[in-house]
């Protein structure tokens, strides 16, 4: 089947397109010197609930229609996204890119790794999924340094044009889409009531249940530590929101270092899980990233970069290993679907928490990194509790 091993060598090259994000690096800087805190905050928040409202649709239409129609529409989104920012600085043109950015990545969400492993499946080597997910999350990582890089130079210059390169990106990206083949399906997804009902279904099973809530939980985790990475680091830096200095730049080579430091860290997520178990591991990514967050909160230092660029090892890691113990469990015409319903509930969660911090955040970085880092500690507590309890009655997860 040549069409499907084309699949498995494009894939790679589309992975790394998708994580290669100049504008990441800027983006909160931006809304930062034009919005303050409470703004830039409002703003995150409204991504993260336009995701919740693009979630299930885009599982469900990966599930009914296809995943490559579904994967081509994350370039399309993208494109018109870069374009608001790029033509406009004004909030309303702001909040309509993040809109359209949600959608791209809720369409991007459980799609990609569902064409993968279908694409493995339909070739009889499912069993290569956890590695091959593995090395190719390292591998994108490792080259999305360079976005992240260029994306803080050029951001010293206008924060402007990494927009521009994000755009260029984006079409790329959906021109390798393009060259896609659909994986032979084995059934169709039923409406959208009733494939949501089917998915939750199988949260009956525990383990998958334990999986799916620190599914939800993890995406709070990830991105505690991210959040107001750029605002903090201009203060570490003693820099404010009119006068950004290097702060583009610096922040561009420290997620340069998160990237390298998350590549290293998919490659061994696999073997690590197999060691110390997977649960084990998962609570292991999340107590990390509850650290992160709370050395940024009580020191406002360029010390405490060493502890940030360690960021990124729950959001490269945790992803592959969740993927892995879920889609032998879960029929083909459901997976895609289940991952957006696991990625929505924590979207829902991280989004509720920025719109119901963001009116009292009053400008005050370190106050809100202190508010996170509780809402992680409790996250954490409970997840461990949770994992040592299902572990008693109902044993290790195998990957």
């Amino acid at each position: 089947m040549p069409a499907l091993e084309r699949n498995l060598r494009l894939f790679g090259w589309f992975e790394i397109l998708t994580s290669t994000a100049p504008w990441g690096v800027v983006l909160m800087l931006f809304n930062w010197s034009r919005f303050d805190v409470d703004g830039a905050i409002a703003l995150s928040g409204i991504y993260y609930l336009s995701v919740v409202v693009f979630e299930v649709p885009s599982g469900w239409a990966s599930d009914r229609f296809g995943r490559v129609p579904t994967l081509r529409f994350v370039g399309i989104a993208w494109m018109a996204a870069f374009a608001c920012w790029l033509l406009s600085d004004a909030y309303v043109a702001m909040a309509a890119g993040n809109v359209l950015v949600a959608a791209g990545y809720a369409s991007l969400s459980g799609s990609d790794v569902s064409f993968h492993y279908d694409t493995l499946e339909a070739l009889g080597r499912a069993d290569e999924f956890a590695d091959r997910q593995a090395r190719i999350v390292s591998r994108a990582r490792v080259v999305g340094t360079l976005g992240a890089i260029g994306g803080g130079a050029l951001g010293l210059i206008d924060l402007r044009i990494p927009f521009l390169i994000s755009f260029v990106l984006a079409a790329i990206q959906f021109a390798v889409g393009l060259q896609f083949t659909e994986p032979p399906h084995l059934g169709r997804a039923e409406s959208v009531v009733g494939q949501v009902k089917r998915c939750l279904s199988y949260l009956s099973n525990v383990p998958l249940r334990w999986i799916f809530g620190y599914g939800v939980a993890m995406v709070v985790l990830e991105h505690v530590a991210f959040n107001l990475f750029t605002p903090w680091l201009a203060g570490a830096l003693g820099r404010t929101a009119d006068d950004l200095g290097s702060t583009p730049l610096i922040s561009g080579l420290v997620l340069a270092i998160m990237g390298l430091v998350g590549g290293a860290a998919a490659r061994l997520s696999t073997p690590t899980a197999r060691r110390f178990g997977v649960r084990a591991t998962l609570v292991a990514y999340g107590a990390l990233s509850a650290l992160i967050v709370t050395m940024m909160a009580a020191f406002q230092h360029v010390i405490i970069l060493l502890f940030v660029v360690l960021r990124s090892i729950q959001g490269a890691s945790a992803p592959i290993l969740i993927s892995a113990a879920v889609a032998p469990h879960v029929e083909q015409r459901h997976r895609a679907t289940l991952l957006s319903l696991n990625s929505l509930g924590g979207r829902a969660l991280w989004g509720s928490i920025l719109v119901g911090l963001a009116e009292g955040a009053r400008n005050d970085v370190p106050r809100t990194l202190v508010q996170y880092s509780v809402i992680s500690w409790t996250l954490v507590v409970l997840t461990l509790a949770t994992a040592i309890t299902v572990r008693r009655r109902h044993g290790a997860v195998e990957i």
